[in-house]
């Protein structure tokens, strides 16, 4: 068995993956569009001197200036470093260090540094910077202003520590210095001289730079994904790196040649027709490795939920049922759990606070053996991690660096139906608040035929379960109110149209209302209010300038006579949705009699009525809004009862028929195919 690290080159996309005897790890990705510049070194000119902020904007080179705090800038003009200028200034007594210097006094509008990249630019904020340069190797980190020699804190060992320092400190120039990195521990010599020449090469490059080419400029940057991470990842088990690419192979055939030690892994340039990952059967491992749930080879499971705050690992047993007692089957399945949320950790490259609820075990001794595999599967995990013991409830929290986007942020987005919650209002719920919006809006439809328009499953609803809601709705409006099915609405959507013209509506003004009025409304509209429509989320109803617009145009309708009025009608909505919301919404390119135009009817689609009663009168009677008001004891919010079947009683017969009774008929609506429930003749 075999490390190998396999990478594809597609235009505008680089893929790497690692595999470690022969089971797929790691995963890293880069697009052309979001490639990182931290770490870039440059060559800036201060453009602003702020003594009051103690900091400067440096011109790298980037759409807006960087940011430069004087704690992390010292002089290195000379290329030696200056310890009164150093980062966080003197070392005083006790090893503290002393109060930075005024950045006035260390730089000056026009002046040319040398600074490295240590946060990108985000949103509106430039790039932050920093003059203490480091340039990562394999084993090793370049600090050319610092000519000394350190060891990572997670090398444990006294004696390891000595021996590398001993030959970091024997190979290097003089003049550089180095940090042993973790990777570094128990490497050979020959592989620290590799990173040490390595290293020393890019520094003479960056030099020789910033010699010839004027600021602001590139001296050095993070080379392309392939020859980062086979630089960072490469080792002595590394057997074979696969290409698809002629240019990259080329590329890190002459790297590895140069920069790393023997044994040298082999480099292969893939060129056949069929796609590498494909051909490697790698394709498939990372669209199961998306899934939510996993698979364990006993038949266990594993859910992994990303939230916010934390992910959370939760185990099953699933299919697997164990030999003897229930105790050793739970013990088996969290042995096997825990190296499988190792592997789709470093995978999926999760990060942050992580908890593990594994199945409870009475057993002490099997929870510290359970303990013992999980903190020996994570040795061979690079990101910087902390476990603690689980705890009598079978829980592990533990805490893993983040080192870049896990998988599901860089190949996913939000789902467009749920928008991320993971869940949609079903279609009863929906017919349950259509009746509600409708009911509590009833007397602005002024005695106008209506038309709403849903989803399928919701029409169901609306026609089968909720009927006799809706026809007590038809008797109360006057009018029998039309179902229209439209495929590919959202299901949390629906439609209200009127159909008939009608006198204005009286809609109270903004500027008539009281302030703190308006400002109750407004708080308790952002806090969870309701729009027209399907409640709508992430600012997609209309703005408030928009709302005011419409009032503007309503005060304007209302100071027109009632000659004016009836030879023109106002438009029941307007356009755009008033301060006062309601849930009758315009639909686009609806027929020239709708209440948004107030023409007459277009002949050529005329609305079907689902409830045909000529003897229905044009206006709702003072009686039917009565009955349909609920007692003023009663809640405004009380819930609707279970509406009766269709077909018990010989009123819900003539009112509503059963659903066999009624067919559909396809029209084109707003360029779309829109299906019509109309009753047999």
């Amino acid at each position: 068995m075999e490390n190998e690290i396999v990478v594809n080159v597609d235009s505008g996309e680089t893929r790497v993956a690692l595999l470690e005897q022969s089971v797929f790890t790691e995963l890293h990705i880069e697009r052309e569009n979001s490639k990182s510049v931290v770490g870039d070194v440059v060559k800036g000119r201060v453009s602003r001197v702020l003594p009051g902020m103690q900091a400067a904007f440096v011109d790298i080179g980037l759409e807006k200036a960087a940011f430069l705090y004087v704690g992390d800038y010292f002089d290195n003009t000379g290329g030696e470093p200056d310890p009164g200028g150093r980062r966080g200034g003197r070392k005083g007594r006790g090893g503290r260090r002393g109060a930075p210097p005024r950045i006035d006094t260390v730089l000056s509008e026009g002046q040319e540094i040398v600074v490295q990249i240590a946060k990108a630019p985000i949103g509106t904020k430039g790039a932050r910077i920093t003059s203490n340069i480091s340039i990562p190797g394999r084993h090793l980190v370049l600090t050319p202003w610092s000519a000394r020699v350190g060891v990572s804190r997670r090398i444990d060992s006294d004696k390891e520590r000595r021996r590398l320092r001993e030959i970091v400190d024997r190979l290097r120039p003089k003049e550089l210095g180095f940090i042993i990195r973790t990777a570094g521990d128990g490497v050979r010599d020959a592989d620290l001289a590799a990173d040490i020449h390595y290293l020393n090469t890019v520094w003479q490059s960056i030099q020789r730079v910033h010699a010839e080419k004027p600021a602001p400029c590139v001296l050095h940057a993070e080379p392309d994904l392939a020859l980062r991470i086979v630089r960072d990842a490469a080792s002595p088990e590394t057997k074979r790196i696969v290409v698809d690419d002629s240019h990259t192979f080329e590329l890190l055939s002459k790297f590895i040649e140069e920069f790393v030690a023997d044994p040298k892994p082999q480099v292969d340039h893939h060129t056949d027709l069929q796609p590498l990952f494909e051909n490697m059967g790698l394709e498939a491992q990372i669209h199961a490795n998306l899934e939510r749930k996993v698979w364990l080879k006993s038949g266990g499971s594993l859910i992994v939920d990303q939230s916010e705050a934390l992910t959370a690992i939760d185990v099953n047993t699933g299919r697997f049922v164990g030999k003897r007692d229930l105790e050793e089957t739970v013990y088996k399945t969290n042995l096997e759990a825990v190296k499988e949320v190792v592997h789709q950790l470093r995978f999926r490259n999760i990060g942050g606070l992580i908890i593990i609820d594994l199945i409870d075990m009475e057993s002490a001794d099997h929870r510290e053996k359970t303990y013992r595999a999980l903190r020996d599967a994570l040795r061979r995990d690079k990101a910087r991690t902390n476990i603690l013991k689980i705890s009598e409830l079978g829980l592990v929290e533990m805490t893993r660096k983040r080192t870049r986007e896990n998988l599901v942020q860089t190949l996913c987005e939000p789902c467009m139906h749920c928008e991320g919650r993971g869940y949609l209002l079903s279609e009863e719920t929906v017919a349950y608040n259509l009746l509600r919006e409708m009911r509590s809006s009833l007397p602005r439809f002024s005695g106008r035929r209506i038309a709403i328009t849903v989803a399928a499953r919701v029409a169901e609803q609306l026609l089968g379960d909720k009927a006799k809601a809706l026809e007590t709705l038809s008797t109360a409006l006057g009018h029998p109110i039309e179902v229209r099915a439209r495929p590919g609405i959202h299901q949390e959507q629906f439609e209200v149209e009127a159909l008939d013209e009608g006198p204005p509506v009286s809609i109270p003004l903004r500027w008539l209302r009281d302030p703190a009025e308006i400002a109750a409304e407004e708080a308790a509209r952002n806090n969870g209010g309701s729009g027209r429509g399907r409640r709508r989320r992430g600012g997609r109803g209309a703005s408030r300038d928009q709302r005011s617009a419409a009032n503007d145009r309503q005060a304007a309708a209302a100071e027109l006579d009632s000659s004016e009025a009836e030879a023109d009608p106002q438009p029941l909505f307007p356009e755009t949705q008033p301060e006062t919301e309601s849930p009758v919404q315009e639909v686009e390119g609806s027929p020239a009699g709708d209440s948004a135009s107030g023409g007459a009817p277009e002949a050529a689609l005329p609305p079907p009525a689902l409830f045909p009663d000529p003897a229905s009168p044009a206006q709702p009677t003072p009686e039917a809004v009565e009955a349909l008001a609920p007692p003023p004891e009663e809640a405004a919010d009380a819930p609707t009862p279970a509406p009766e079947s269709p077909e018990t009683g010989d009123d819900a017969n003539a009112g509503a028929a059963p659903q066999a009774e009624f067919e559909e008929e396809s029209q084109p609506v707003d360029d779309e195919a829109e299906s019509r429930i109309l009753p047999r003749s």
